[in-house]
């Protein structure tokens, strides 16, 4: 039978995903559907509703609505003597009304009581306090709180630092107030509350109203009464005493957090799950530790988690030996912007590392590494159950586990990625792994981060190396991944010949510069299903081109070197010098002009000569740098059909070497017959054609002939979307890029550097609109308009008179503009 109406779990699933887009505009509209779409939707719509990603879309600014919200849950407060002053100052003063169209004398809800989340200890560290802060600073200078903040003179000799600590102080005690006084009445369905240093003892006191609290963070506010001894501090027998005091303070205030965790863990049965105490109180002294561990073994256990990450893992440290870890498949303890509780939760648990050893289902692992004997429990798990086939071999039966002494199965990782944030190499770890879980591992990404997040750049011909996969059979492993930045990288390659199945390969280091000489060739291998390949530093240079005929399936191509950087803080690519190249056969069968680079580069003796007949017919992406754009053959690309993507960056510090001069007799399909061949006779079926190509971004010294870029745009590859050409590029001028442009339909970025001031831009039959100003780069932009495309004049940092030329970058864009620095 048809049903009329949506079942009530489908509209929870399009509620829940609203809720996780914070898409607040749908949501509000939904709540005039009916009753019960209503109903449905207001639990959504205020679980988290302070939460300024919830007010994104609002017709109003997010502080403005996010301000109308606090005061409508203020006017819901009953009875109204229980709002603070300093609250009544800032919300329902006169001059904070609303917008009388705005305002219900009776609403229609208890808004209030749909509220899980009561985090609000940034809140007022937002532009929040511009819309309110006005009120709320005259009442505290009108009722004197600063005295009550702070002894009297603290700040008397400095009046913008009183002002700056008055305004601080205002802040916090406004976070305070506001969450204890909109939680009193709903503490019964309070999931996540953050609690100031000075209400903790308040909070004890209804502490078996928190039913359903889950989480709880901590939040310093009394940190501003503390820090006035510094100020009073001139000796040092002062500085010990502000020493004890501030000592005497954080354990008085750690015992305060501990014993309300404890009394909550008694009392509801261990309903919190999540504790964070501020980094402000966690020092290296053992007792801060001691009472962080504390905090965290009175949380609830884990019941048979499947997974561990930033949302339980604080209750797994705290609970670890009571915790069953037979069902983890997936850990993941690296996070993009981590804070100071889970870095700290994190080496808690990084302390335990035979943790991994009860995670018996373990799929997944994602974290830093833990040591070189990270692994060390599952080699030896690997070596018993070899040894138990071996014993079944020798005696001819299966062995009972009581005559082995193996009691496990081995663990099916599949997926491990490692990072290591020291300057040290994973040998150990990476071998570990190679052999322990050789019979199911498909997917293997190993990386340190370098110097303080940045890698540093090597030579190739004095760093010292470091060797990754002798004696490795990984029959599964469809991913490999390996990143190092303090050593040279080198790959035996007998382990990619027993890796066919393998998908994806990215090997990186850190070499930037090197001699022909150092560089000792790998040899060819057979990768039939690769689909991406990604070479970076000496693994580039070593890389046997020939491996290419062997690789049909390839989809993604990258390689190049680490960039160089200069004292004007410009970056660039090292490219030996013509001396160094010299020795071999010439790469290039078109052009021998002295001082540039047509088609490649002649190598020594030690290197073959590069072929570029590779057919690849699934390859999308093409991106080649430094010496490897330099020696590329545009003629390649009869060979790639169903290529959407190239780049070639050939950007270098010596501008009269490494030039390409690119001809129409470039883009032809094979070779020319006559060297001599007129380009007026040549018709457009003799070019290549690529269809499918979308995007080319050229750097570096492209100097292109008269129509080549017409020909590339219109015959070679008339479906390109987008085409970037750097400041170095060269062969054609604003008016020859403005008729192509015209010319160009489904053109949606063309971006360009090229020399224009305004009477040329008129003369183009540009108008400008408006100016734009980046005070962080220090350069101003014109926009321009060409139909309906647009460009930026970019006119640098350099003061110049209205007629002068600049330096000027020209952006073509069908679509939306943003500002190109």
């Amino acid at each position: 039978m048809f049903q009329k109406t949506l079942p009530p779990e489908c509209l929870l699933k399009v509620l829940r995903i609203l809720s996780q887009g914070y898409d607040t505009d749908t949501m509000t509209r939904l709540l005039c559907v009916n009753k019960s779409f209503c109903a449905a939707t207001l639990p959504f719509l205020y679980r988290d509703c302070f939460n300024t990603n919830m007010h994104r879309r609002s017709n109003k600014s997010p502080e403005a609505s996010l301000a109308q919200l606090i005061r409508t849950l203020i006017r819901q407060v009953h009875p109204q003597d229980r709002i603070p002053g300093l609250l009544q100052a800032a919300y329902l003063s006169q001059g904070q009304q609303d917008d009388p169209q705005t305002i219900t004398e009776s609403p229609l809800f208890n808004y209030g009581r749909f509220i899980r989340k009561f985090v609000l200890h940034k809140l007022f560290e937002s532009p929040l306090f511009s819309v309110i802060g006005g009120p709320a600073m005259e009442y505290a200078y009108t009722h004197q709180l600063y005295e009550e903040y702070y002894a009297e003179g603290i700040f008397s000799n400095n009046i913008r630092r009183k002002e700056l600590a008055l305004e601080r102080a205002v802040r916090m005690d406004l976070n305070r107030q506001l969450v204890w006084t909109l939680c009193q009445d709903h503490m019964g369905t309070v999931e996540e509350l953050a609690i100031s240093s000075l209400d903790i003892e308040r909070y004890i006191d209804h502490i078996h109203h928190l039913t359903s609290l889950s989480r709880v963070k901590f939040t310093v506010t009394d940190v501003l009464w503390l820090s006035r001894s510094l100020y009073t501090i001139t000796r040092p027998e002062d500085w010990n005493r502000h020493s004890r005091e501030r000592a005497q303070w954080r354990d008085g205030l750690i015992r305060s957090m501990v014993h309300f965790v404890e009394r909550h863990a008694c009392i509801h049965n261990n309903k919190l799950r999540y504790a964070e105490v501020p980094i402000l109180l966690i020092s290296k002294q053992t007792s801060a530790m001691d009472a962080q561990f504390e905090i965290l073994s009175l949380l609830a256990p884990l019941q048979n988690p499947r997974s561990i990450d930033s949302l339980n893992m604080c209750a797994l440290v705290g609970r670890l030996p009571d915790t069953n870890l037979d069902y983890v498949e997936s850990i993941d303890l690296i996070f993009d912007d981590p804070t100071e509780q889970e870095k700290r939760v994190s080496k808690l648990l990084s302390a335990r590392p035979l943790f991994l050893s009860r995670c018996r289902g373990l799929k997944r692992l994602v974290m830093e590494t833990l040591g070189p004997d990270m692994f060390q429990w599952a080699v030896l798990e690997k070596k018993q159950k070899d040894m138990r086939h071996h014993q079944e071999s020798g005696v001819g039966r299966y062995l009972s586990s009581q005559e082995h002494g193996y009691h496990h199965d081995l663990v099916p990782l599949q997926s491990i990625k490692l990072v290591n944030e020291a300057a040290s190499v994973l040998v150990q770890e990476v071998n570990d792994i190679a052999f322990a879980f050789s019979d199911t591992l498909e997917e293997l990404a190993v990386s340190d981060r370098g110097t303080q997040g940045r890698p540093i750049r090597i030579d190739l011909g004095d760093t010292p190396q470091v060797v990754h996969g002798r004696g490795w059979n990984l029959p599964c492993l469809r991913a490999l991944s390996l990143k190092v930045h303090h050593f040279q990288l080198c790959f035996d390659l007998d382990a990619l010949h027993r890796s066919s199945a393998l998908e994806s390969l990215c090997l990186k280091d850190s070499v930037a510069t090197y001699s022909h000489q150092d560089i000792v060739l790998w040899s060819s291998f057979h990768l039939p299903h690769l689909k991406k390949l990604k070479l970076t530093g000496s693994p580039a240079l070593r890389f046997n081109l020939e491996s290419l005929h062997h690789s049909p399936c390839l989809e993604e191509l990258t390689m190049g070197i680490l960039l160089l950087e200069r004292e004007d803080g410009h970056f660039y690519f090292h490219i030996p010098s013509s001396e160094d190249l010299e020795g071999g056969d010439s790469g290039d069968e078109l052009s021998g002009t002295p001082g540039t680079v047509s088609q490649g580069y002649p190598w020594s003796g030690k290197r073959p000569q590069w072929t570029w007949d590779w057919y690849l017919p699934m390859l999308c992406k093409l991106d080649l740098e430094a010496i490897f754009a330099c020696k590329f053959n545009f003629q390649w690309l009869q060979h790639l059909p169903n290529l959407q993507h190239i780049c070639l960056d050939t950007v270098t510090a010596d501008d009269t070497q490494h030039r390409r001069h690119v001809t129409l007799k470039h883009l032809l399909r094979g070779r020319l017959q006559r060297q001599d061949e007129d380009e007026v006779h040549i018709t457009p079926d003799r070019y290549v054609s690529l269809l499918k190509l979308e995007s080319i971004e050229l750097s570096g010294h492209w100097i292109f002939d008269e129509k080549v870029l017409e020909t590339l745009f219109l015959i070679v590859a008339p479906n390109l979307r987008r085409v970037k050409l750097g400041k170095e590029c060269s062969g054609y001028t604003a008016q020859e890029m403005v008729t192509l442009a015209r010319m160009m339909p489904l053109m949606e970025r063309l971006a360009l550097d090229l020399l224009l001031n305004r009477g040329e831009a008129q003369e183009l039959g540009l108008t400008s609109e408006h100016e734009l100003e980046d005070d962080q780069c220090n350069i101003r932009c014109r926009e321009y308009n060409l139909g309906w495309q647009t460009f930026y004049d970019i006119l640098g940092n350099v003061e110049r008179d209205e007629g002068e030329l600049g330096q000027s970058q020209i952006l073509l864009d069908a679509q939306l503009i943003s500002f190109l620095t």
